[in-house]
């Protein structure tokens, strides 16, 4: 087992996946994550990274830390009896440590391991920007069921489906992701992603909360998906699915490399997003609006 290092916290986080950005314990962006990392050492791979910039169990200090770390004993003595939970409305650093450190802790792992690296490759030879990419063609994309979620979309194949749980001061959330990439130039697109979480309805229900409370959701939200991908936001627009609130946004990645343009709805306490992402060159194809207006809801 390999663990990366806070710098804010001292906490050491099990690497236990290409996919760790943010600490476990503070929920603060980890500067040395491995998808940053292989971004500047296109030549390298993860189990370089772990060699190299990680520390081994036997060299974490005994009294730090870490997501392994065994509960201390209780005595039966001490074992409080339960509590019934009682409903509460979330503070402002509560909203900010729930949304940012919870839903978009996994949110990059959209991209996938696949995406994660073309776009490293693009970076690195500047690969997108002389090349040529096919023109939007949406006559033979499938139909796809997400029984779990209870929603469909059109994908242009059949997508990968895959799962993270995210650890929050409310217990973990798992976000479901169901990823297509294509083969490079063989579509207008690099990326088609959609997914979803549930949160507990006592701490998060759309239609529980007033406006105030749905626009500091949908902004740190927003704040968290930039960050993550360390892109910069190029517009946010206030939209809904059949009257459930949501937010539609675009980001471009890597200095005009690419752009992402993302969808996401709060219909009462589940979460759902949808994305695609495309080279900075070919932004208005019709594939990308055919893809993410194709989100149905099966109620």
């Amino acid at each position: 087992m390999y663990f990366l290092k806070c710098d804010r916290c001292g906490h050491f986080n099990p690497v236990d996946s290409e996919y760790l950005v943010y600490c476990g314990k503070c929920k603060t962006h980890l500067p040395d994550n491995y998808i940053d990392w292989v971004g500047k050492y296109s030549d390298k791979n993860f189990d370089d990274y772990k060699r190299m910039m990680c520390v081994t169990e036997s060299e974490v200090p005994k009294h730090a830390p870490t997501l392994i770390d065994k509960k201390p004993q209780v005595k039966e003595e001490e074992i409080a009896p339960p509590q019934q939970k009682q409903k509460k409305r979330l503070t402002r650093a509560q909203w900010i440590g729930l949304v940012t450190g919870a839903l978009f802790a996994g949110i990059f792992s959209f991209l996938g391991k696949k995406a994660a690296v073309a776009v490293k490759e693009y970076y690195q030879i500047s690969k997108m920007r002389g090349m040529d990419f096919a023109p939007s063609d949406t006559t033979n994309w499938n139909a796809f069921q997400c029984t779990e979620a209870s929603f469909s979309m059109n994908f242009p194949k059949v997508p990968t489906e895959s799962a993270q749980v995210v650890e929050t001061e409310i217990g973990n959330l798992e976000v479901k992701q169901y990823i297509f990439e294509p083969e490079l130039g063989k579509d207008p697109n690099i990326l088609y992603g959609a997914g979803f979480t549930t949160y507990p309805a006592e701490y998060i229900d759309g239609e529980q909360m007033d406006e105030e409370q749905l626009a500091e959701f949908f902004e740190n939200s927003i704040n968290g998906t930039v960050q993550n991908v360390q892109g910069r936001l190029l517009s946010t627009h206030i939209i809904n699915y059949k009257g459930f609130p949501g937010r539609e946004i675009k980001v471009d990645v890597r200095d005009g490399l690419a752009v992402i343009k993302m969808r996401s709805y709060l219909i009462r306490n589940h979460m759902y997003i949808v994305q695609v992402i495309s080279p900075s060159s070919n932004t208005f194809n019709k594939s990308i609006n055919y893809f993410l207006d194709s989100f149905e809801l099966n109620e």
